[in-house]
């Protein structure tokens, strides 16, 4: 039978939770990961039980619980437990359930003790949080990150990498210490950040090393993302990103950083840009919940649609919604169909389903022939080439001037030019060789494309369209121009 410990002092607070186990050795309690002296660490989970009638019920209930949500748990930790409970003493029938799962010591603390339940190690030094460590096979990931046990809003970089492997770590904390609340609806979600974003604690790269060599470990995290940290979220990682949100689409274009693996169809598939890792970690990993991207120009959209996943990106002059609005009206352009019948008959049969789901009419529309019939008399071209240019012009110099201060800064400090890859080059080039006539033509396109497109296109909020995108490439493929709405090096040459 196992050493039953019943009687315990009770826990007092002080600059830490402390707990006294035994006569002579204080446990102190901390709930975040450090590095303590390996000695006679051994594993222990907590279950907190109210006051019951059924306490072998309630214990059986919670292992169930343990095994089938937390993957940090696992039977090992059961050898040492620590009921927090209002009853005073335990039953034999409870000795024998606690025996047959391996238990050889257990403890009896009130509830009132504030120590969530779930699995933990302690020694003589404390009681610590366990955290497993998953490797991070599919290189989504450019840091691992865990909470500071200081300050919360605070995180610090993990050091650690898969025995005999060059892939990071990524720690997860257990589910079980954790409980949703109207003030943290995030409570426990393990979320990764792309590298664009800053983390109080971490160095933002933007996917480029001359830019992470320039500046320290941030000071303060942006501002979505301290939201998140707020609402209860718990970042593990920032996740790979293209050079500066740019295009990077197959792994030459790739120097600074080897390309995230897509875990999709035979795992060689492009993982796309600009959110890549964001994207591939959260395909790749059931243990990760929610990753946080960023997209101007797809750099969300596209990498959801290459891994199969949800990807969401909100408008920018979008604002919260206090009722929803559900689509009564869905527009599927002819532009999208496929020549192939037997392809699109699978996309006609998914639009169908969508409608009868929405209870909504679709329909399949030309943007060119709405644009013959309803464009502006002093525009010649096809809608199309009328606007084929707009977007990548702007961005070409968006690159350029949004960058110099990093360019400047660089050089000032290590007296020569950062290295970025061939593609961001080529946006630069491009960027500073645009005209003040260019720049001003592409703004009034935007113009005019808004004015018409909601005006003849999406003229009610109860219409949405559908633009699939079919094909996938391969993370080697280098694409002609035409037909890559991204641009490889090749593609530009």
């Amino acid at each position: 039978m196992p050493a039953w410990h019943s009687k315990i002092p009770k826990i007092r607070r002080k600059s830490q939770f402390t707990a006294t186990a035994h006569n002579h050795s204080r446990i102190d309690w901390r709930k975040g990961i450090c590095d303590p002296e390996p000695t006679n660490f051994a594993p222990l989970t907590c279950f907190v039980l109210g006051k019951t009638h059924s306490m072998e019920s309630d214990l059986r209930d919670a292992r169930l619980k343990y095994s089938k949500e937390d993957d940090v748990f696992c039977d090992e930790f059961l050898k040492t437990i620590l009921i927090l409970t209002d009853n005073r003493s335990i039953s034999e029938s409870v000795q024998g359930i606690l025996s047959e799962w391996g238990c050889t010591s257990v403890f009896l603390q009130s509830r009132s003790q504030d120590i969530s339940p779930g699995p933990y190690f302690f020694s003589s030094r404390g009681i610590y949080s366990a955290w497993r460590l998953y490797s991070d096979d599919h290189d989504a990931f450019v840091l691992s990150t865990t909470p500071s046990q200081t300050d919360c809003e605070t995180y610090e970089n993990m050091n650690a990498s898969a025995f005999g492997l060059s892939s990071l770590c990524i720690a997860v904390p257990s589910r079980m210490k954790f409980q949703s609340s109207n003030k943290q609806p995030l409570a426990g979600l393990r979320i990764g950040v792309k590298d664009l974003f800053h983390l109080k604690g971490a160095h933002t790269g933007c996917g480029n090393r001359a830019y992470r060599r320039l500046h320290p470990a941030q000071e303060y995290s942006t501002e979505r993302v301290k939201k998140v940290v707020d609402l209860g979220g718990i970042i593990v990682g920032k996740t790979k990103t293209v050079e500066f949100g740019g295009s990077q689409e197959v792994i030459g274009d790739w120097c600074d950083y080897f390309y995230a693996f897509n875990a999709r169809g035979d795992g060689y598939f492009a993982s796309t840009g600009s959110s890549t890792g964001s994207a591939a970690s959260l395909a790749a990993y059931p243990w990760l919940d929610v990753t946080l991207g960023t997209d101007s120009g797809g750099s969300i959209r596209d990498p959801a649609v290459a891994h199969g996943i949800y990807g969401f990106r909100p408008s920018h002059d979008g604002r919260e919604a206090t009722d929803m609005v559900l689509p009564c009206g869905i527009l599927f352009p002819k532009e999208y169909h496929l020549p192939n019948s037997n392809a699109q008959a699978v996309v006609d049969g998914w639009v169908t389903k969508l409608a009868s789901w929405l209870q909504a009419e679709s329909c399949d529309v030309s943007i060119e022939d709405i644009w013959n019939a309803t464009k502006p008399v002093a525009s010649s071209e096809s809608f199309f080439e009328t606007f084929k240019k707009t977007f990548i012009t702007l961005t070409y110099r968006g690159f350029w001037i949004d960058l110099a201060s990093f360019r400047d800064e660089y050089r000032n400090k290590f007296h020569e030019n950062p290295y970025v890859c061939k593609v961001l080059q080529a946006l630069w080039d491009l960027g500073k060789s645009l005209s003040p006539e260019e720049i001003q033509q592409a703004l009034d396109e935007i113009v005019l494309h808004n004015t018409w497109f909601f005006k003849n296109i999406l003229n009610d909020q109860k219409t949405i369209i559908v633009a699939p995108r079919y094909a996938l490439d391969y993370r080697d493929e280098y694409l002609p121009y035409a037909y890559n709405v991204h641009i490889s090096v090749e593609g530009i040459v």
